[in-house]
């Protein structure tokens, strides 16, 4: 399914989903699969023809359990299907935040949805118009609680979990890299993760900073 820029997988991570990409784990590992009709047979599908077929690996790669362009299982995948207890529950973490609207939506709203005019929120992330939005409203909601609910971690041990912490320094730095930003500053120090709102904390953060050293200049 999609709406404005955003693709919605049809299929659940659990359990068809962790069911499939399980089978192929079991039977290629981390390699490609080449016989793409033998792949489809494991999975129930008569070959890899029909658009049921299309829309499961679609859905797979969505949530990045599968190579962009082949048919392989990705390093999340063994660790959805084979990882230790912990490495599942971050697996699944990292697998359901991989859907882009999922993220989003966890960024808003974490797993509590609001109550009323939601699509007033989906009209705003997806930028639709209004009778699109309302008309789809209840499919995300339920696809979204649906998948969301298999995060067991607590937010303190998902990879996806703004930190925070004490340190010693006297002068704000900005240390980046591409997939994290840290901002240190005083005796405080954030770092969150490079998303979109991750990138306006940073910049409020930076603001305050900004706005107590000209106050300080003044005094002086």
């Amino acid at each position: 399914m999609k709406i404005g820029s955003y693709t919605i997988p049809d299929l659940r991570l659990f359990p068809k989903i962790f069911e499939d990409i399980k089978l192929i784990y079991e039977h290629y590992q981390l390699s490609e699969a080449e016989n793409q009709d033998a792949v489809a047979q494991l999975l129930g599908h008569k070959s890899a023809n029909s658009g049921s077929w299309y829309s499961k690996i679609a859905d797979m790669r969505l949530y990045g359990l599968l190579e962009p362009r082949s048919i392989q299982a990705t390093k999340l995948a063994e660790k959805l299907t084979f990882g230790t207890d912990e490495e599942k529950q971050q697996a699944i973490a990292e697998a359901v935040l991989h859907v882009t609207l999922w993220k989003r939506l966890y960024d808003e709203f974490g797993k509590e949805l609001t109550n009323g005019n939601f699509w007033v929120h989906i009209q705003k992330i997806t930028n639709v118009n209004p009778l699109e939005a309302q008309k789809h409203a209840d499919t995300i909601r339920n696809a979204y609680l649906s998948d969301i609910s298999n995060i067991k971690i607590s937010i303190a041990q998902s990879p996806y979990k703004a930190e925070q912490r004490t340190i010693s320094t006297s002068d704000p730095t900005i240390l980046a890299n591409p997939d994290k930003i840290i901002v240190q500053a005083g005796e405080s120090i954030f770092k969150d993760d490079f998303t979109v709102e991750g990138i306006e904390r940073t910049k409020l953060f930076l603001e305050i900073i900004e706005k107590r050293l000209q106050s300080k200049k003044s005094v002086e």
